[in-house]
């Protein structure tokens, strides 16, 4: 069976001439859903969305938002697919990342067409050229995409009703009904934290509309956990639709290199931005440590051989991580792969042991074509990296709302706080972040002045510039 690509301009033809003698059962799902005639469709409700990768605790449950709106916009002949959708706070005090807590509704708009993906909702559109595949995956195994998907292919519905195909180079397994309706469809994902992991939608309480059958509840999971909950209230089959590429994406074939930026922020001291997030390295007598290890394992080999020309002659020792989401653990794997111990919280241990240890058949990485065992080393409330002259103070977040196992670092000379999740400094002259409300950064705030009374001159946070401390409290008026 061959990968779905580039076969929508012959969609139509397969769909209705495609081995049907020998495939009667997916014939008949076709035929019962209404698949055969359908070129575009869109369908729209509202439900609860679930932020992958962004747990309150280590191994947990996505945290929950309100999908007030949810429309998908599907044209199967270019093939091309709109998803907008408006969410709202849904966990109550908030709890986790999947960057909450909202001041505001947040509105998402992801689209694909073809060879190109983009976002939309900023001053011009994003191009995201590394989310094609997975976008395209998403317009096929939607209920009647895989139904025409598999035609296309040349698959087949065995006696039980079960389709196995390719799409976009992952094997995928469809599920019909005993009504010949899409029940199931099932898939492997990748993450760079845990590795392959499944994906499961399923489709029930169809309906008719118009001339096709839709279902009126899609939930899917990811992980073994919700990500998707959503109750259809409208249809409308060969929906008249346009999706033109823009042109700023049309230019963007392939995602851009990965540059680090290196900025002095002290003597010793180095802040690395590359892939829309920032590290630090600290200088010490005889090493370097590293303060996160974010986004992905190319990003961290990236840093660590600019690290490296930027402190030669001083190995990396550590890499301290600040918690467990998957932002900011993605690029931890490659530090294990070159021998560098792990610092983290100690509740975090065990989720990155189980997770480190996970199959990678989809997507391998150093540490997978050349397994060790992870070194990593904990900090239950307060750890100090010292050589009399430098220091890095670790200290353990407790009652932190977006993650249980979070740790903060404090470089009294520096006077420098470096954290993950609480205020991300916009660019430009801005400090605000309207659509941010403020209980994360409240909890900082009362961390540092209250609990450790620390005194920070200056923030380095993980997503966002290195600023004045007092452009956190500004923010959120504290």
């Amino acid at each position: 069976m061959r990968i779905i690509q580039g076969f929508a301009a012959g969609l139509a033809f397969a769909v209705a001439a495609s081995g049907c003698a020998q495939q009667p059962r997916l014939e008949a799902a076709a035929e019962a859903m209404g698949a055969g005639q359908l070129t575009s469709i869109q369908f729209s409700g509202n439900g609860t969305q679930y932020a992958f990768g962004q747990a309150y605790e280590p191994g947990g449950r996505w945290p929950r938002f309100v999908a007030k709106a949810y429309t998908i916009a599907v044209d199967y002949q270019t093939p091309a697919m709109r998803l907008e959708m408006l969410r709202a706070q849904g966990e109550d005090p908030p709890r986790g990342g999947g960057a909450q807590p909202f001041a505001t509704d947040v509105r998402t708009i992801q689209v694909v067409s073809g060879k190109s993906a983009w976002t939309e909702g900023g001053q011009q559109p994003a191009p995201n050229p590394g989310a094609v595949s997975d976008r395209l995956r998403a317009l096929w195994v939607t209920p009647h995409g895989i139904i025409k998907a598999a035609m296309a292919s040349g698959a087949a519905a065995d006696e039980a009703g079960v389709i196995n195909l390719m799409v976009e180079g992952r094997a995928v397994k469809a599920t019909l009904n005993a009504q010949n309706m899409v029940e199931r469809v099932e898939y492997q994902s990748v993450n760079s934290v845990v590795g392959d992991y499944p994906v499961e939608i399923t489709y029930s309480d169809y309906a008719q509309f118009g001339n096709i059958m839709f279902p009126r509840r899609i939930v899917q999971k990811e992980d073994g956990f919700d990500t998707l909950d959503i109750t259809v209230s409208d249809v409308q089959p060969n929906a008249s639709m346009s999706l033109p590429v823009p042109e700023n994406v049309t230019k963007v074939t392939a995602p851009p290199p990965l540059n680090v930026q290196v900025e002095k922020v002290a003597n010793g001291l180095y802040s690395l931005a590359a892939a829309g997030t920032r590290s630090l390295a600290v200088e010490f007598r005889d090493h370097v440590v590293m303060l996160e290890g974010p986004t992905s394992d190319a990003r961290s080999a990236a840093v660590n051989e600019m690290v490296r020309k930027t402190i030669p002659d001083k190995p990396i020792r550590y890499v301290v991580n600040t918690h467990a989401h998957y932002d900011h653990a993605g690029g931890l794997r490659q530090y294990v792969a070159e021998g560098i111990t792990v610092i983290t919280h100690e509740s975090n241990k065990p989720f990155f042991e189980k997770a480190w240890a996970r199959p990678r058949t989809l997507e391998s990485d150093p540490l997978a074509k050349s397994p060790k065992p992870p070194m990593i080393e904990t900090v239950a409330d307060k750890r100090m990296l010292t050589d009399g002259a430098q220091t890095v103070e670790l200290y353990y977040h407790k009652g932190n709302g977006h993650h249980t196992g979070t740790l903060i670092a404090w470089l009294p000379r520096e006077r420098i706080l470096m954290y993950g999740d609480a205020y991300n400094p916009p660019a430009g002259d801005e400090i605000r972040t309207p659509e941010r409300g403020p209980e994360y950064a409240r909890q900082l705030v009362d961390l540092v002045e209250q609990q450790l009374k620390l005194n920070p001159v200056r923030i380095a946070p993980v997503h966002g510039r290195v600023v004045p401390y007092q452009n956190l409290k500004i923010a959120f008026g504290l």
